[in-house]
């Protein structure tokens, strides 16, 4: 989820277009905040916004690409992979950052698009874009210093580790059966996806 999406530091900030953009954008969150993504009409964000329905539909013919707009303009473009110096303090870096963000108001609302999205074809490409297209350039970053550390496998998968940080951080947001804390953190990162990325290179080390 949550890696899902963008985190907020160390993100070059998204210019908008107008402010009459910024006020939509704005309105969208509202509305997901208030009613849910099924509740929410284009005709809403366009009161909500005070913008007349002619500017919402002629830029967003339909609701998931303004929400498209609205989650980048919320939480910035493509964001810088931390380089901390090793695969340990990038993961908790990348990890801490999802963390904030579920552990705040928008992740609830995150939460909910990615349950809208079971319901919606549209709506899960429109968030598969936003959630792993744009951040598939992160996680290679990460991996790829770490290979050329010595870390990890060359064989190793960037889109394993983004798979694994998805799925705990949606699970422990969903369930709730404990906080996004940074001992949460430390224990993904230690006992998950540390052991995981690395057993192949464990394989490759004992072979040699």
């Amino acid at each position: 989820m949550v890696d899902a999406v963008l985190a907020p530091a160390d993100v070059a900030s998204v210019p908008v277009r107008t402010a009459r953009h910024a006020a939509i954008f704005d309105a969208v969150f509202e509305l997901l905040g208030d009613v849910g993504y099924d509740r929410m009409s284009m005709d809403a964000v366009a009161a909500r916004a005070r913008a007349s329905k002619a500017t919402i539909y002629r830029a967003w013919p339909n609701k998931p690409d303004l929400v498209m707009d609205a989650l980048v303009y919320r939480f910035g473009g493509i964001p810088d992979a931390p380089d901390t110096g090793s695969l340990r303090g990038d993961l908790t870096a990348l990890m801490s950052g999802a963390c904030q963000i579920a552990n705040g108001p928008d992740g609830s609302i995150v939460t909910g698009l990615m349950s809208a999205a079971t319901r919606n074809g549209e709506l899960s490409r429109t968030l598969y874009r936003c959630t792993y297209e744009l951040k598939h350039s992160v996680h290679s970053t990460i991996i790829g210093r770490a290979v050329a550390r010595g870390e990890l496998s060359s064989e190793t998968k960037p889109e394993l580790m983004h798979e694994l940080m998805h799925s705990l951080v949606l699970t422990r947001k969903l369930w709730a059966v404990g906080p996004l804390d940074d001992e949460y953190v430390a224990h993904v990162v230690d006992d998950v996806l540390l052991p995981v990325l690395q057993r192949g290179h464990r394989i490759v080390a004992d072979e040699a």
